[in-house]
């Protein structure tokens, strides 16, 4: 009921449609009344289905909520469900399940949730949840005891992060189980998390463990090791620089070693804490670059003589050139705060002086970025650490220390790229920075050939063999992310891209016996797979020799599968400019994009500038500089004649260059912005020979010439400005998102334009002047041809006039000017970083 007497419902019962009603209180019947209380119970009991108070334990074996009328999606989760550790620490691992930031069309955050532990093709819950948060309670799954956890209200929740330990004398792998509700009809069933590997636990006794300070060492447990771990990747990226091993481990908490490094919270200077698994040491180094040599390092130190099983910490030197490392005699700058070891695991707390002097080379941390080299090893010399066997990694540019981040390692799938095997990636020199969207590369090994392939935000990546570069009889090997498999969640296939008119992809014909999967995984959205394939292989007829024949490579990933086949590739689609053998290293680099470029810039030239000017000059200047002209003519046609000229130029030509660089007509994806793009062309080009036919003044036909000419000109505009917004959604465009912001303020700032001539055209109407606010649709004295002497002044307010006519050219040429460079500099933030840093190495 609001403020104004106004009922709102929205209701649906047995007898009554769900159906929005807007009631005045005062003007409904008692019965009506009665009957709007009947349907709000009847609401009321729909909403009571949905178990905000949690899910019960009868849907514990096939995990379905009980909403009516609804079903499980299909496509795969927003949602994710994720372990602290890929395998048990004493028995227990904590499970997160967490809603992605911002995710396009969904509530920000979910509503209800149940999740159990269970083991591979089996529905029993396993376990038992020790912890959960207070938004959250245990269930009882026969015949076990809270073997399962819901949630305990319908509030939206972001992240809920519960601990289950495992039964004492059970080992072996499971899956954490999910359902996870969005809104009541909006729901995902069997999200499933990585394999999460289960050891047997020691019940009774187990290895004592003691801290190394200097006070007597106490008794530390699996829980004070999980504590500092998880307080150590709180704040990375926002309070802490963070570096681990291996790639992405901080995002998941999983990391094999990882160090982070703040700013002391008293005393000045940086507290660093470090973890190694599996390890007698875990140190950091401060470097100048990205390898051993001249460098500062703090080691944490588990020794085996150390009869208090506890934690030192050393202060060393990476010797230059040498690639070894040796303790410094003076151990200063440095002390150890707390110190860790048990079971394999080392952690230690350092606080570290912002200037430290080694080697009487200087390293100020405060003011000087570094590169952070993190190692651990598991074993140990005489006065040293060992060779790092397990984990060295380096950040990928120097920082600042007080610049917190997640400092992202150098992903070790680039080794060797274009100089033991070729490597193919997107967009642009990703290949180079190291950093593609999505990258293919290829090995050869004897009579067979090694392809690994990696994409973002992806569910499948592919890689065809071509003999253009156009999709049509290629062979293709896929790389696909199925979480419903009950096989393991990645498989790679053969598949064969269908060539005109029945454009797309099969695999359910093709033979899959010429390539075996090596290896895959799925991390963060992160799709990679390594497979081996055969030197020769035969695909709808066509054979395929590796190493005789040379080809394109044709690189896509898209987000979506279909049952038989991929999905479009709506994340990257890339072809090389080049044909080339496999076994050319390096021989592959992107096509050229200039000839799609240049169709953008020119379209934003011609519609957003051209015509934008030369459809306002037609519109409302006829009536001033009327005692000028140019070449016999009035001002206002000349300027119109050369600026729509212009358009029918720039725009005839980008056609001619959009249909050179596509060769046929488009993907479904594109489809749109081509039949726009194709009408707007089509109108734009008759348009000029409409005028060549113009009647003469006073002829009977011009005035249904004037009309004609008004609406093709500006149905091409309005189709145009249309087309230009469809194409920053083209993967192909590599536009930023926000320039559809940039395009609604023109179009805004154009419109205004308008208005205010428009207003001005009716003040000077008023004022006994002729009508210059539109486009007149029958013959007025022709703008060419005087025929009165009241046609030799200018209208009245031709000052404003002239000087919204100066603010609409600088508008519009600012606004096509941006808009080209975002065009030509696509992708407009990578090259953007690319110029900040050649600013910063200037």
């Amino acid at each position: 009921v609001g403020g104004g007497g106004v009922l709102y419902l929205d209701c649906e019962c047995a007898c009554v449609t769900t159906e929005t009603v807007l009631l005045p209180l005062d003007s409904i019947s008692e019965m009506q009344r009665w009957t709007v209380v009947w349907c709000l119970c009847l609401a009321g009991a729909r909403l009571a289905g949905g178990f905000s108070g949690g899910a019960p334990s009868s849907t514990c074996e096939d995990m379905v909520p009980k909403h009516r009328n609804t079903a499980a999606q299909n496509s795969q989760s927003m949602y994710t469900v994720a372990s602290s550790h890929p395998h048990t620490q004493d028995g227990k691992v904590r499970v997160m399940i967490s809603a992605p930031e911002g995710a396009a069309g969904a509530a920000p955050g979910f509503a209800g949730f149940l999740v159990e532990a269970r083991s591979p093709q089996e529905t029993a819950a396993l376990g038992t949840f020790t912890s959960v948060p207070e938004e959250a309670q245990t269930i009882d799954c026969a015949p076990g005891q809270s073997n399962a956890a819901t949630h305990r209200s319908g509030l939206l929740k972001q992240a809920v992060e519960l601990e289950w330990e495992a039964p004492p004398d059970w080992e072996g792998d499971i899956n954490f189980v999910a359902t996870v509700v969005s809104n009541y009809t909006t729901y995902w069933v069997g999200v499933k998390s990585e394999p999460v590997r289960v050891i047997r636990r020691q019940v009774e006794g187990g290895p004592p463990g003691g801290i190394s300070t200097t006070k007597a060492p106490a008794t530390v447990t699996v829980e004070d090791i999980l504590s500092s771990e998880m307080q150590l990747y709180a704040g990375c990226g926002s309070s802490k620089s963070c570096v681990g091993s291996p790639l992405g481990c901080i995002e998941t908490k999983s990391c094999d070693a990882v160090v982070a490094v703040t700013s002391s919270s008293s005393g000045g200077g940086y507290t660093i804490d470090m973890v190694g698994k599996q390890v007698k040491y875990v140190a950091v180094g401060f470097s100048d670059d990205t390898v051993m040599g001249s460098d500062h390092v703090i080691e944490c130190v588990h020794e085996d003589n150390d009869a208090e099983n506890g934690v030192k910490a050393y202060r060393s030197w990476n010797l230059p050139g040498t690639k070894s490392n040796r303790r410094e005699e003076r151990q200063s700058g440095f002390s150890l705060m707390r110190g860790v070891y048990l079971d394999g695991t080392v952690y230690c707390r350092v606080h570290h002086e912002a200037v430290v002097t080694v080697q009487d080379k200087t390293f100020n941390l405060d003011k000087t970025p570094y590169n952070l080299l993190l190692a651990a090893g598991s074993e140990l010399k005489a006065n040293s650490v060992g060779f790092h066997n397990k984990a060295y990694v380096s950040s990928a540019d120097k920082q600042l220390m007080s610049d917190f981040r997640v400092i992202t390692p150098p992903d070790p799938f680039y080794d060797g790229c274009n100089e033991v095997k070729t490597c193919f990636g997107a967009p642009g020199d990703c290949v180079a920075s190291r950093d593609c969207l999505a990258v293919a590369s290829v090995l050869t090994q004897g009579l067979r050939y090694q392809f690994e392939m990696k994409a973002k935000a992806a569910g499948y990546v592919a890689l065809g063999l071509s003999d253009d570069r156009f999709m049509g009889s290629d062979s293709v090997v896929e790389c696909v992310h199925d979480p419903s498999s009950v096989s393991g969640p990645i498989k790679a296939y053969m598949s064969w891209n269908v060539p005109l008119p029945n454009k797309g992809n099969i695999r359910k014909s093709v033979a899959q016996e010429g390539m075996t999967l090596l290896n895959g995984s799925y991390t963060d959205g992160t799709i990679y797979c390594r497979l081996s394939r055969d030197l020769v292989t035969t695909v709808e007829g066509t054979t395929f020799n590796l190493a005789q024949d040379q080809y394109y490579l044709l690189l896509a990933a898209g987000s979506s599968l279909k049952s038989e086949s991929v999905g479009f590739h709506d994340v990257i689609y890339v072809a090389s400019g080049q044909k080339a053998a496999l076994t050319d290293v390096g021989g592959f680099t992107e096509a050229s994009r200039l000839l799609l470029k240049l169709h953008g810039a020119l379209m934003v030239a011609a519609w957003i500038g051209a015509a934008s000017l030369g459809i306002v000059m037609a519109r409302y200047y006829r009536q001033t500089w009327v005692t000028s002209s140019f070449c016999g003519k009035d001002i206002w046609f000349a300027w119109h004649r050369f600026l729509m000229l212009m358009v029918w130029l720039l725009t005839l030509t980008g056609a001619v260059l959009i249909v050179v660089e596509v060769g046929g007509w488009v993907s479904e994806a594109s489809v749109v912005h081509a039949l726009l793009g194709s009408a707007t062309t089509l109108l734009c080009f008759i348009q000029p020979f409409m005028a060549l036919i113009r009647p003469h003044p006073g002829a009977s036909g011009r005035q249904l010439f004037n009309w004609a000419h008004w609406f093709v000109g500006n149905t091409a505009h309005i189709l145009a400005i249309v087309t230009i917004f469809l194409a920053v959604q083209l993967n192909k465009a590599e536009l930023p998102q926000w320039m559809d912001w940039v395009l609604v303020g023109y179009v805004a700032f154009y419109v205004i334009v308008h208005l205010i001539l428009s207003m001005c055209g009716c003040v000077s109407e008023r004022a006994g002047s002729k009508r210059i606010n539109t486009f007149p649709m029958k013959d007025m004295n022709s703008g060419r041809v005087p025929l009165s002497m009241d046609r030799k002044q200018d209208a009245p307010h031709a000052g404003l006039r002239k000087c919204l006519l100066v603010i609409l050219v600088l508008g519009v040429v600012a606004i096509a000017t941006f808009l080209i460079l975002l065009v030509v500099f696509a992708p407009f933030e990578r090259s953007w970083a690319q110029f900040q840093e050649s600013l910063k190495s200037m």
